[in-house]
């Protein structure tokens, strides 16, 4: 009897959560032309081709600082003196990483055939 009510317990937690759906069977759901304009209005640019539309979406540029390996304060050479070793062990050595955000849709006629993303995520709730 327990193991019943455990059950039931379950399904009716589950049944009243809210699925999340990931960016890629998100982005999959847009399978046409309005709905792609009903979640992200009118593109940034969009190019007419033969074959298909290309509505490319830009949300600008992602910076991020990552930290490197650098071999000019990690080996210590005779010629070094302890005041260097000193002076450089506070720097911190780091890169700027920069990359585009967006997401681009070749539309054929009112149907999408691709679908492409770049550092953003838009998941959705399930309804």
């Amino acid at each position: 009897m327990k193991f019943i009510k455990y059950i039931f317990l379950l399904t009716f937690i589950f049944s009243c959560s809210n699925i999340l759906y990931n960016h890629n069977d998100a982005m999959s759901m847009l399978n046409s032309k309005n709905l792609v304009i009903e979640r992200f209005g009118a593109p940034t640019s969009l190019i007419e081709g033969e074959e298909y539309d290309e509505y490319y979406y830009d949300f600008g540029v992602f910076r991020e600082t990552l930290n490197f390996f650098s071999p000019q304060i990690s080996t210590v050479s005779t010629s070094d003196s302890v005041y260097n070793l000193i002076a450089n062990e506070g720097q911190t050595q780091h890169r700027i990483k920069t990359t585009k955000r967006y997401i681009k849709f070749h539309i054929d006629g009112e149907k999408v055939i691709y679908w492409e993303s770049q550092a953003v995520n838009f998941p959705v709730k399930k309804d």
